[in-house]
């Protein structure tokens, strides 16, 4: 009998000491035998596989700086709320050694031994940690002072300055398939509020049966929480991505999860029908096999042409040759004479 194969799974999301919901760090639950991709509610940026749409829809904030655990959960608030799922697969093929890491920040630069470190900024990790905060609408630990720098200014009380905060991550920030309270009782964690109450992680429960939360597929993956709103008045660029000339996935469906009855394979159809025809198709309908048969009689033309010829073609040819060389003869010039030679 086959032996059922275990994968690592992360189930546990803990509230940190800034207000933002943490990973742990390694997995604290497994799956065994599974034979779909399983939906799940965690997520590493630094070790997940995707298509590269992804990345461009949801590109790395280079803003979230001098942060590691604390950045994994903004990030996945923003792909989730943008139609993007993460599972856990059947088997792993790679995988990632977290045993042997010396940490990352030193305030020198540089380790015990003397190797190279990020150096550590208290300034740009506090920061950052207001922009986790100011994304996920967590109001404790931040001032108005630290919520005006990321305005323009003049956006009036407190409560205004977050929303124009919030709408001014633009790309950065959640997107509008699915809502933030929606994440949160997906992952079954609460935020705390200005007085740090009511916050709870999950503990790990609840991690087996996922129900995979629909969505609107006429809203873009890029649209932004507060498109349209007016509330932005320093809206953050976009990235450029000049090497990538291939159309992102815009109105794709993405594959479903948890409760849904529509199974891998219907779902990977209903996307190949959905294209849009604005796209262009890489691939061609010629079928390979015809391709195939034109190469072979290709190099079966050029073998006859001008590798498989006989000894006897060869002398044919140089007789040929020679034919059309002399075909307007030279006249010999008549031998000398005696007389001539001696007057030499």
């Amino acid at each position: 009998s086959s032996i059922a194969v275990e994968v690592p799974r992360q189930c546990d999301i803990k509230i940190g000491s800034e207000g933002v919901p943490l990973f742990e760090t390694h997995a604290d639950g497994k799956t065994i035998g599974i034979t779909l991709p399983l939906l799940s509610r965690t997520y590493s940026p630094s070790f997940v596989f995707s298509k590269c749409h992804y990345q461009t829809n949801v590109p790395q904030d280079p803003f979230a700086v001098q942060l590691l655990n604390t950045e994994q959960f903004p990030h996945f608030a923003r792909l989730w709320t943008r139609g993007y799922d993460v599972y856990t697969p059947t088997f792993n093929l790679v995988y990632k050694d977290n045993s042997d890491l010396h940490p990352l920040h030193h305030t020198a630069g540089h380790g015990e031994k003397g190797e190279k470190k990020w150096p550590r900024n208290d300034n740009e990790r506090r920061d950052a940690h207001v922009r986790m905060k100011v994304m996920l609408n967590i109001h404790h630990g931040i001032t108005n002072s630290e919520i005006s720098s990321m305005t323009a200014g003049g956006s009036g009380g407190g409560g205004g300055r977050m929303i124009t905060a919030r709408a001014n991550l633009g790309i950065y920030g959640l997107g509008r398939r699915r809502t933030l309270d929606q994440l949160l009782q997906f992952a079954s964690i609460a935020l705390p509020d200005s007085e740090f109450r009511g916050q709870y992680g999950n503990e790990g429960k609840g991690c087996a049966n996922l129900n995979w939360v629909p969505y609107d597929k006429s809203i873009s993956p890029r649209a932004n929480l507060f498109d349209g709103t007016g509330k932005a008045d320093d809206l953050e660029l976009e990235p450029e991505f000049p090497l990538r000339t291939l159309p992102d996935a815009g109105d794709y469906l993405f594959p479903m999860g948890g409760g849904s009855d529509v199974t891998w394979k219907d779902q990977a159809a209903v996307n190949q029908r959905g294209i849009p025809q604005t796209e262009t198709a890489v691939s061609s309908n010629v079928p390979y096999s015809f391709v195939f048969l034109l190469w072979v009689l290709g190099l079966y033309v050029w073998y006859a042409s001008f590798v498989n010829i006989g000894p006897n073609d060869r002398r044919r040819s140089s007789r040929t040759g020679r034919r059309v060389l002399s075909k307007n003869p030279v006249r010999k010039k008549a031998p000398l004479s005696e007389r001539a030679l001696k007057n030499i």
